[in-house]
């Protein structure tokens, strides 16, 4: 449910070239990332040559762009009563992983603020519609983002005084 004074902010970062909070999880990816087909920023191809997540052909795209984005999480997300009543706010940081079947999946809280906010950002993130997949060298890759989510209570205004 939506609150009067209540308001969530999302918080564009760039970090890795990318315009969501890109993860910064490892400087390289190893085999074994590989293996789990998540793109963390950086692959080390059989040559030895590191790839940079700002090198990737076409990065992967919410429906609509970031502003739709934006516009999802600010419908979909509902400050939950508790945090409300007591006034708790702050920042949640959902990590998550867009498959390269644009599939939003393995979303978890990397920075929380306590587990009815976490739990309600990641909820939210969850329900995501499936995004257009990023492709580096002409193939669709997994790749892995943060999201911060604000938390934020806002002042109510008093009776206007004469």
């Amino acid at each position: 449910m939506r609150r009067s004074g209540a308001t969530l902010s999302f918080a564009a970062m760039l970090i890795g070239g990318m315009s969501l909070a890109q993860s910064s999880v490892g400087a390289l990816g190893k085999a074994s990332d590989a293996a789990q087909h998540v793109f963390d920023g950086r692959v080390q191809e059989p040559t030895d040559t590191i790839i940079d997540v700002a090198s990737m052909d076409v990065q992967p795209e919410f429906p609509g762009g970031m502003a739709a984005m934006y516009e999802y999480l600010g419908s979909t997300i509902h400050y939950p009563d508790s945090a409300f009543l007591e006034k708790v706010q702050g920042k949640v940081f959902v990590q998550f992983v867009v498959g390269s079947d644009g599939k939003v999946r393995d979303a978890e809280v990397r920075r929380g603020v306590r587990k009815d906010l976490d739990d309600e950002a990641v909820r939210a993130i969850r329900a995501m519609p499936d995004w257009k997949p990023g492709q580096m060298n002409g193939k669709a890759v997994a790749t892995r983002f943060t999201v911060p989510i604000n938390f934020n209570l806002m002042e109510e205004e008093g009776p206007a005084e004469d």
